[in-house]
């Protein structure tokens, strides 16, 4: 069931390296929902339908835009031009600029994503934890699996200088959610050789693959995972069709309430 919702507002960037977004049920000091769009960067749209949503009435809906010229690789927090900032680093910065104005509902955020935006939404969850009380993960396209010997962005193996993803990760109560007809494979499915290998060729089969390995994971580190797998009945890969007819939204809000 919906509301009726004011459209959400768009706010431009305020500084260098911090995205434009979308705002949307804005009152300082209520829970904060940052909710990452994918490769059709429907950011508007996603932040009007968890506006409309009456479980999320009182939640401010920050809803960033990370376009390709200034955040590159977003989903995978990469760049690949000096002049880009990594989208991780832009998100803090949207978070900081946006406290003076929302209060302490940003410095531990409600995260959600969406296809490229839970690509995104799961790796800033195991780079910051502290920042993260619950993550949301729906749809992604692949991931970062918790796997000393993969580079990143497949596995965490690092060898170029970048922040070391923090086990606590695994205490972030984690919903993960997927079509059960979510197993096309297309040209925006990526197939490369240790995808393949590690996580298998369609995103039904990728996220059963990442739970189980967050699962080994926190087992490895004597933190016992809080996530688990929810594929949602008849639905494919398009988050207008998840959410209206697929109760996306009601599942979210279960999920993080």
């Amino acid at each position: 069931m919906s509301r009726a919702a004011p459209i959400p507002s768009f706010r431009p960037s305020t500084a260098e390296g911090v995205p434009d977004c979308f705002l949307a049920n804005v009152r300082a000091g209520q829970p904060v929902l940052v909710a990452l769009h994918g490769i059709s960067r429907n950011a508007a749209e996603i932040a009007s339908r968890f506006a409309a949503h009456p479980a999320f009435e009182g939640v401010t809906i920050v809803a960033p835009l990370f376009t390709r010229e200034r955040f590159g690789k977003y989903q995978q927090l990469l760049t690949r031009k000096a002049d880009e900032t990594p989208s991780d680093v832009g998100l803090v910065g949207l978070l900081a600029s946006l406290k003076p104005e929302l209060g302490g509902g940003v410095e531990r955020i409600l995260l959600f994503g969406f296809s490229g935006g839970a690509q995104m939404a799961h790796r800033f969850a195991m780079f910051h934890p502290d920042k993260v009380a619950r993550l949301c993960v729906v749809s992604a396209g692949w991931y970062c699996m918790p796997v000393p010997d993969l580079p990143y962005p497949y596995g965490i193996g690092n060898d170029s200088g970048q922040p070391q993803v923090q086990a606590r990760f695994v205490d972030i109560p984690t919903a993960v959610m997927v079509g059960n007809r979510d197993t096309r494979v297309d040209a925006s499915v990526r197939q490369d050789a240790l995808i393949l290998q590690h996580q298998g060729r369609n995103r039904l089969r990728r996220a059963r693959a990442w739970v189980s390995s967050v699962e080994k994971f926190g087992k490895m580190h004597g933190r016992p995972a809080r996530i688990r797998l929810l594929t949602l009945p008849a639905m494919s890969h398009d988050f207008s069709d998840c959410a209206r007819n697929g109760n996306l939204i009601d599942l979210v809000a279960e999920a993080i309430f």
